[in-house]
């Protein structure tokens, strides 16, 4: 039997009742074990308890939903919510997501949201908080809700995917190993990026990183870009250029706490439009997914999605 097709307490719903979308496999199969407790809280029609096992398959679900005009809720880290928004906001339905963090990193849901982590908690306000605008971004077509990243921190998350591996190894211990991995093993593949900022370009420089962020942080609570608001139409921009080594690893827990903002290296600004090109190909995490390309063109598309908040 295929799990979405596996009952479940809430498997009669009425038909304005929000699809929640789980993942059993998420977070290395923990995921599945809020299962019993989703069901339970779903029962008597409150919503409908969906397990997929692919991002296609969510993404199919939930474009179903949408266009029933049916609200949704997603279950999991930052992948899953974005895999959920971003065919939310291709379906075009202006319906609203909720959002259970269970993921190994819940950076959108926990610190741009500020949804409870406890996961019963934020199932209610998923089902019944107050829908409020927020921003979204979008690069090379694609839809974010946190975080667009280039240089180091994406090669970082190229090393946590194999660093999931490793048992114990999860939200910022998982990033401070693969962060260190990086620096002291990979730190010549910093890439040299020619930065265009609201249609003004710069010349080509190397950088440690440049973070596009809607949401003030990354990588499991990084503070990269303190003070980002969800609200305000615009992507906050953390640009690095490439130091020393023994530099950057001073930098690094600087990066942790948000104080790395008033060090030389460090320029932030706020821009509605911004490109980044190399001349290869290089990594770029996006909400939590590794990316490959040559060139992003990111821009802020102001209070496109409605998430469920609390009141």
């Amino acid at each position: 039997m295929a799990p979405s097709d596996a009952p479940s307490a809430s498997s009669q719903p009425s038909a304005s009742s929000p699809v929640v979308i789980l993942n059993p496999g998420g977070n290395r199969g923990h995921a599945a074990r809020l299962r019993p407790a989703l069901e339970r809280a779903l029962a008597g029609g409150r919503g409908e308890l969906v397990l997929t096992r692919t991002p296609a398959e969510a993404a199919d679900r939930v474009r179903a939903a949408a266009l029933a005009g049916r609200g949704v809720v997603a279950v999991g880290g930052d992948g899953t919510v974005a895999v959920v928004a971003n065919a939310l906001l291709a379906a075009g339905a202006p319906v609203p997501l909720g959002i259970v963090p269970a993921g190994n990193g819940n950076d959108y849901a926990c610190e741009t949201v500020h949804l409870p982590r406890d996961p019963l908690a934020a199932l209610e306000i998923a089902l019944t908080g107050t829908p409020v605008a927020m921003d979204v971004g979008m690069v090379n077509g694609r839809y974010f809700l946190n975080s667009l990243g280039v240089g180091i921190d994406a090669n970082i998350a190229a090393a946590a995917e194999d660093l999931k591996r490793v048992p114990f190894l999860h939200g910022q211990a998982l990033y401070w190993a693969s962060s260190l991995r990086e620096l002291l093993l990979h730190y010549d593949r910093c890439p040299e990026l020619r930065i265009t900022l609201d249609g003004q370009p710069d010349e080509s420089h190397l950088y440690a990183l440049v973070a596009v962020n809607l949401g003030p942080t990354a990588g499991g609570g990084f503070k990269i870009n303190p003070g980002a608001d969800p609200h305000d139409g615009l992507l906050d921009v953390c640009i690095i250029w490439k130091p020393p080594l023994l530099r950057a690893l001073q930098l690094l827990p600087m990066v942790e706490k948000g104080t790395h903002i008033t060090q030389p290296e460090v320029k932030r600004t706020r821009v509605r439009m911004i490109e980044l090109t190399s001349i290869k190909p290089v990594y770029a995490h996006l909400d939590g997914e590794v990316i490959t390309a040559a060139s992003f063109d990111a821009r802020i598309l102001p209070g496109a999605l409605r998430v469920r908040q609390a009141t």
